[in-house]
C-alpha cells in the first residue's frame, strides 16, 4: 500500500500513480568529468538557462517523447571464468551453460532497445567480471579480486558467496551511478532438487517489495516482463511451458540494503551494501534442465524471443509511468554520455563523479528532463544536501535537504530545461557527497524510483 506521503504527492501532481565501499579510511579516486548522460545532450549546443527544450519526439515504441533520455541497465546474469551460472546439468558441454545464454539474450535486448533510441548500460558485454576473476587453481587468470561491498572480504571461495556478492555490488554501482531508470537481470533457471533434474520448462520473475517503489512500480514492471517473455517464448516451444508468475524475493541483485539486522536477517551482507535506486527485477526467462528448452535458448530465434518479450514489457512500463525525472550535471568543457570509469585498486571500481568548491561557488549547471508520461506541475522544487561517507555514493538521502535557488518549470513529457544552481556549502568531513533531486512537499521523486544526481567533492 502506498504511504500517506506518496498519496499526497499523487494528489498534488494530479495523477493516479500506478508506479507500481571501500573499507579503507581514504576513499578511492573518482572520475572528475561529468556523470553519464544520454548521448542526445550535446555540450556544444546547450540552450540558455531556464529555456524549456521541446521533446525531440521519435518513432520509438518504448518512449516516444525522448527515448535517449531513458536509461535501461541490462545485467546478463553470471559471467567470467569462475561463474558459469548453472553449469549444464545435462552434461552437453561448457557452451550450454547459463552465462552463455544470458549474454546472448542481453546483447540481443541491447540491439532491440538501441534501435528504439533507448540508452543502454550493460553490466557486461563479454564473458567477464567486474570484481576480479583470478583463481589459478581453476585455470582463471583474470583481474585481482576487489572488496566491493565493503565487508572486509574478497576472493573466490568455492563453498561461499564472497565473489558473487562483490560482483553483483559492482554491477549495481555501475547502474546506480548512471542513474538508470530500471535494471533487468537475465537468468536461466535450473529446476533441480537434491541432485534430481526436473525436465520442466518455465518462466518466472523476481522483484522486491521492500523499497518505497517496490509494491507498485517494481511489481508492475516484473509482471509486464513476465507476461512479455511468456507470450514471446510459448509459441516457439513444441513442448509445454509453465508460467510461474512473479515473486517478491530479496535476491541480491534486486534487494534493498539491509539497514537494520533482525533475528530473521542477522547477516547484513546477505543484501547489498548499496541497493538499486530504481526498480530492478530478475527474470528467469526459461529453464536449462529441459534439453528442448535449452536448445531453444541457444538458438537465435529463442534468444530473440526472450529479448523481444522483455522489450515488450519495458514498452508497457514506460508507456504508463506518470512521474519520473532524469538529472545531469553539465560541467564546462565536459563531455556528455560518459559512463562511470572503473578505478584501479581494491574496493568499489565505480565512484561518484567529482566537482570542485570553485565550480560549486560559480554555480552548478543542471539539466532536468521529464521522463514520465504526464506533465510536471508547477511547484516542483530542486533540493540538495551533503553527507560525509566512505562509500562511493549514498545509498539513501542525507538527513536534511535544502531548496536550491531555481524555478523548475512544468515540463511536458520528454521536455528538458537547464538550470544554474548554487548547492549548499559542504561540510568539513572527508569525502563529502552531494545528493540532488526533485521534491513535492515532503516527498521526493527518489521515493518513486527516479535516482538522484550524486556528486563527490574534490579538494584537488
Amino acid at each position: 500500500m502506498a504511504s500517506p506521503a506518496r498519496r499526497q504527492f499523487a494528489a498534488l501532481v494530479g495523477l493516479g500513480l500506478l508506479v507500481a565501499a571501500c573499507t579503507a579510511p581514504t576513499p578511492g579516486p573518482s572520475a572528475s568529468v561529468v556523470p553519464s548522460a544520454p548521448a542526445s545532450a550535446s555540450a556544444s549546443a546547450r540552450p540558455a538557462v531556464g529555456v524549456v527544450v521541446p521533446a525531440p519526439g521519435s518513432t520509438s515504441t518504448v518512449y516516444e517523447p525522448n527515448p535517449s533520455a531513458i536509461v535501461v541497465a541490462i545485467d546478463p546474469g553470471h559471467g567470467g571464468c569462475l561463474d558459469w551460472g548453472v553449469p549444464d546439468p545435462l552434461d552437453r558441454g561448457p557452451g550450454f551453460s547459463e552465462k552463455t545464454m544470458t549474454l546472448a539474450i542481453g546483447l540481443e535486448l541491447k540491439r532491440e532497445l538501441e534501435a528504439e533510441g533507448i540508452t543502454v548500460v550493460m553490466t557486461r558485454t563479454a564473458d567477464e567480471a567486474l570484481a576480479g576473476d583470478d583463481y589459478p587453481a581453476l585455470g582463471c587468470h583474470g583481474a585481482t579480486f576487489r572488496d566491493v561491498n565493503g565487508d572486509g572480504n574478497s576472493g573466490f571461495d568455492p563453498a561461499g558467496k564472497t565473489r558473487t556478492r562483490d560482483e553483483l555490488q559492482a554491477r549495481l554501482d555501475l547502474a546506480n551511478l548512471d542513474r538508470a531508470d530500471l535494471l533487468v537481470s537475465i537468468h536461466i533457471n535450473s529446476l533441480t532438487q537434491n541432485g534430481q533434474v526436473f525436465q520442466i520448462a518455465a518462466t518466472q520473475t523476481y522483484y522486491t517489495d521492500e523499497t518505497p517503489w517496490g509494491p507498485t512500480a517494481t511489481r508492475r514492471l516484473a509482471q509486464l516482463i513476465q507476461d512479455g517473455v511468456v507470450a514471446a517464448m510459448d509459441p516457439l516451444a513444441s513442448y509445454e511451458r509453465q508460467d510461474r508468475g512473479i515473486s517478491a524475493v530479496n535476491l541480491y541483485i534486486v534487494a534493498p540494503p539491509l539497514f537494520v539486522t533482525t533475528p530473521d536477517r542477522p547477516d547484513p551482507v546477505t543484501q547489498p551494501t548499496r541497493g538499486a535506486l530504481f526498480p530492478a527485477i530478475l527474470t528467469e526467462v526459461g529453464s536449462i534442465t529441459l534439453a528442448a528448452e535449452q536448445d531453444l535458448l541457444l538458438s537465435s530465434a529463442g534468444q530473440a524471443a526472450a529479448a523481444q518479450g522483455i522489450a515488450q514489457g519495458l514498452s508497457g512500463y514506460f508507456a504508463d509511468r506518470p512521474v519520473a525525472a532524469r538529472y545531469d550535471a553539465l560541467v564546462p568543457g565536459g563531455a556528455a554520455g560518459v559512463l562511470p570509469v572503473a578505478q584501479p585498486g581494491d574496493g568499489p571500481p565505480y565512484w561518484a563523479s567529482t566537482v570542485t568548491r570553485d565550480l560549486l561557488a560559480a554555480g552548478l549547471r543542471l539539466r532536468l528532463t521529464n521522463t514520465g508520461t504526464a506533465a510536471w506541475p508547477a511547484g516542483l522544487q530542486l533540493t540538495a544536501g551533503w553527507r560525509t561517507s566512505d562509500q562511493p555514493y549514498l545509498r539513501a538521502a542525507p538527513d536534511s535537504l535544502a531548496p536550491l535557488d531555481a524555478v523548475v518549470p512544468p515540463l511536458a513529457p520528454g521536455e528538458a530545461v537547464e538550470l544554474l544552481v548554487t548547492p549548499p556549502a559542504p561540510g568539513a568531513g572527508a569525502h563529502q557527497i552531494l545528493w540532488v533531486g526533485l521534491t513535492q512537499g515532503s516527498t521526493s521523486l527518489a521515493d518513486l524510483g527516479s535516482p538522484p544526481l550524486q556528486l563527490a567533492l574534490s579538494d584537488g
